[in-house]
């Protein structure tokens, strides 16, 4: 997180970089009621969960999205995140990823 925060002194208000999987926003919105964020806050934007930082905000995919085996099948929350994967004809047994990523909005 550190490098990310030093990152952050070079952004502008547009996405610019994207490192360790956060991609660098510009200035921190404001909630839904109008309400500006401030640094240390952290919020929920559908898959993806985004922080406050000095000037800036970052977010990242709150699930990471994940390769599996044949006969795997995704399941997803409420919003449409991918959350696991379970074998397609018995839904009691998760499937272990064979690779995942997380991605920066």
């Amino acid at each position: 997180m550190a490098n990310l925060i030093c990152v952050a002194l070079l952004v502008a208000s547009t996405l610019l970089v994207n490192v360790n999987g956060y991609a660098i926003q510009g200035q921190c919105p404001a909630d839904e009621t109008g309400k500006p964020h401030h640094p240390g806050d952290v919020w929920n934007n559908g898959c993806y969960t985004c922080q406050c930082y000095a000037g800036y905000y970052a977010c990242n995919q709150a699930f990471p999205t994940c390769a599996y085996p044949e006969g795997c099948v995704k399941v997803y929350n409420d919003d449409g995140c991918e959350i696991m994967a379970v074998m397609e004809n018995q839904a009691d047994q998760v499937c272990d990823p064979i690779g995942c990523w997380q991605v920066g909005k």
